[in-house]
C-alpha cells in the first residue's frame, strides 16, 4: 500500500509539473506572465565555478584592471594621443599594434581607458541587467577599449563593417532592435510612424554614434560618451538574450530556465551575437534530442556542426574564460 500511494503521488507529481511546464508556453517568450522573471534576468542556480565571470562588484573600483594591451597602445600612438617618436619606427608595427616601447609608453593610458568604462558597466548592470564582469570581458575582446569602427576593403571598396566598444555590425544592430523594446525605445522616435529598425539610414546614423573617439579629447575618448556607448552595448547584448531565450523554447518547447541554467543561457547569447541564431538554435535541437531534458553548455558544445558554429562556442568559453583577477577567489 505504501508503495502504491508513493507511485500514485509522483505520477500526480509528473503531472503538476508537466501542466506548469506547459502553462509556460508563449507564442513568444517577452510575452510570459510579468510575474515571472525574464531567463536573462533571473540569476538563479548559478554554478561556483561560473561566479568568477557572473559575480557582481560592490563598487566600480572591483573592476578595475593594469592589462597591456598592444592594439589600443597602437590606436593610441596613430592616433597622436600618445607621442612615442622616441621608440623605433615611432612606437608601432606593420600591423599597427604598439611594439614593446611604444607599449612601455602608452601604458599610463592603456590603464587609464580600460577602467574609463568600470562605472558605466556596472551602471549597466543596475539599469539593463547584463553580467558586468561578462560585459567588460567582451569589450576587452573585441575592441580593446577603442570603440571606433572596423573597416574592410573589397574590390577597392571600403565598407565600415564593424562599431564602438562591442564591434556591433548592421545586422546585429537590426537584430537587437527588433528584440529589446527598450533599446528601440532609447534610438527610435515614438513621433513618426516609420519602422526605424528597418531603416539603413537611421540604423547606420546609430551606429556612428557608438564610435566615441575625438580629436583633442582626453585619451582620445569623449567622456560624455562613454557611458551612453556601454549602455547601448548592455541593451544590444540583452536584445540578443531575449531572441536566445526565444531559441531554446523553439528548440524544445520547453519554458528555458527549465532546460538552461543562467551561465549557460548567457553563454548561448554570446555564441548567438557572434554566429548567429541559426548555430544557436542547431545545437540546441540536436543536444535535446539527446538529452530530452535540462542541457549543460559542456552537453550543447558537444554538439557544435560547423566551423562558424565552432567560433561561436569558442568566443563564449574566452568571454566567460578566467580572465582578470576580480574577486571573489
Amino acid at each position: 500500500m505504501p508503495n502504491k500511494t508513493c507511485t500514485v503521488f509522483l505520477f500526480l507529481f509528473a503531472f503538476f509539473l508537466t501542466g506548469s511546464v506547459n502553462r509556460f508556453r508563449p507564442v513568444l517568450i517577452e510575452n510570459v506572465s510579468a510575474q515571472t522573471i525574464h531567463p536573462c534576468l533571473n540569476r538563479v542556480n548559478i554554478p561556483l565555478d561560473q561566479l568568477h565571470w557572473l559575480y557582481i562588484p560592490e563598487d566600480p573600483d572591483q573592476l578595475y584592471s593594469d592589462e597591456q594591451y598592444f592594439f589600443l597602445a597602437g590606436q593610441l600612438i596613430s592616433n597622436d594621443v600618445v607621442d612615442a617618436s622616441v621608440c623605433p619606427a615611432g612606437g608601432l608595427m606593420s600591423n599597427g599594434y604598439a611594439n614593446a616601447c611604444g607599449m612601455a609608453t602608452a601604458s599610463p593610458a592603456v590603464i587609464e581607458i580600460q577602467n574609463m568604462v568600470n562605472a558605466s558597466v556596472l551602471q549597466a548592470w543596475r539599469e539593463v541587467g547584463v553580467p558586468p564582469v561578462m560585459l567588460k570581458q567582451m569589450i576587452r575582446r573585441e575592441s580593446q577599449f577603442w570603440p571606433s569602427q572596423f573597416t574592410y576593403t573589397t574590390d577597392e571598396t571600403e565598407f565600415i563593417y564593424e562599431y564602438g566598444f562591442g564591434h556591433i555590425t548592421y545586422m546585429g544592430m537590426q537584430n537587437a532592435l527588433q528584440w529589446n523594446r527598450d533599446l528601440y525605445a532609447k534610438i527610435c522616435s515614438t513621433s513618426t510612424q516609420v519602422n526605424c529598425r528597418e531603416e539603413e539610414g537611421i540604423v547606420n546614423q546609430f551606429l556612428g554614434s557608438l564610435v566615441v573617439t575625438c580629436d583633442g579629447c582626453p585619451y582620445g575618448l569623449d567622456p560624455d560618451q562613454v557611458d551612453y556607448s556601454v549602455d547601448i552595448l548592455a541593451e544590444i547584448l540583452l536584445g540578443h538574450c531575449y531572441q536566445t531565450s526565444q531559441l531554446v523554447y523553439n528548440a524544445t518547447d520547453w519554458y528555458p530556465s527549465l532546460v538552461v541554467d543562467y551561465a549557460t543561457l548567457w553563454k548561448l547569447t554570446l555564441m548567438n551575437y557572434t554566429s548567429g541564431p541559426d548555430c544557436v538554435h542547431n545545437m540546441l535541437v540536436n543536444t535535446f534530442g539527446v538529452t530530452e531534458g535540462p542541457m549543460s553548455w559542456e552537453e550543447i558544445s558537444a554538439n557544435v556542426s560547423d566551423k562558424n558554429c565552432e567560433y561561436g562556442m569558442n568566443y563564449a568559453n574566452v568571454i566567460t574564460g578566467r580572465y582578470y583577477d576580480f574577486p571573489p577567489d
